[in-house]
């Protein structure tokens, strides 16, 4: 790594995050990336909703994004699939807190912590799509590699896989 990455943290969402996460969903600039240009157009009841299925599925962990000066920088994600011993991932972050390292430490730290916490989870993946170079770069510092798309997944442009360190 070239440069000093800044301290994050990880922290889990609560449900005092959901206007800070609405705000997130519905920025087209942020999720033009995933295939929504103008954003989710999610109101804070849909937040709700989505919080409700959230809380109740244990396989599912979001997390916000924190960073020094920057309250909330964006989300992260992981769902574990244990039938394949992987669990997938997102990273979203504003466009304030993009170009500053926080991408990168807050992937590495949920990285660590998933491959810490989650025994049942032997690789963590992400899709990123061709025209995304910034999250292609971002996944690359991070040590995820394209690898073959695993049968059981839907069609999809990519696969990138980091595997758990050997001990």
């Amino acid at each position: 790594m070239d440069r000093e990455l800044p301290a994050v943290a990880l922290r889990a969402t609560t449900e005092d995050d959901l206007l800070d996460l609405v705000a997130l969903w519905n920025d087209g600039r942020v999720m033009g990336w995933v295939g929504f240009p103008d954003g989710l157009a999610y109101t804070l009841k849909d937040a709700h909703a989505w919080w409700r299925r959230l809380r109740g599925d244990p396989r599912r962990h979001h997390f916000v994004v924190a960073a020094p000066g920057v309250r909330f920088a964006g989300e992260a994600y992981w769902r574990l699939e244990p039938e394949y011993r992987r669990a997938g991932l997102d990273i979203k972050l504003l466009p304030a807190a993009q170009g500053r390292g926080i991408a990168t430490a807050a992937l590495l730290a949920l990285c660590e912590r998933i491959f810490a916490d989650e025994q049942r989870a032997d690789a963590v993946w992400v899709e990123p799509s061709a025209e995304n170079t910034a999250a292609r770069r971002l996944y690359t510092r991070c040590g995820f590699a394209p690898a073959p798309r695993p049968l059981d997944l839907p069609a999809g442009d990519s696969y990138w896989e980091r595997r758990r360190p050997r001990t």
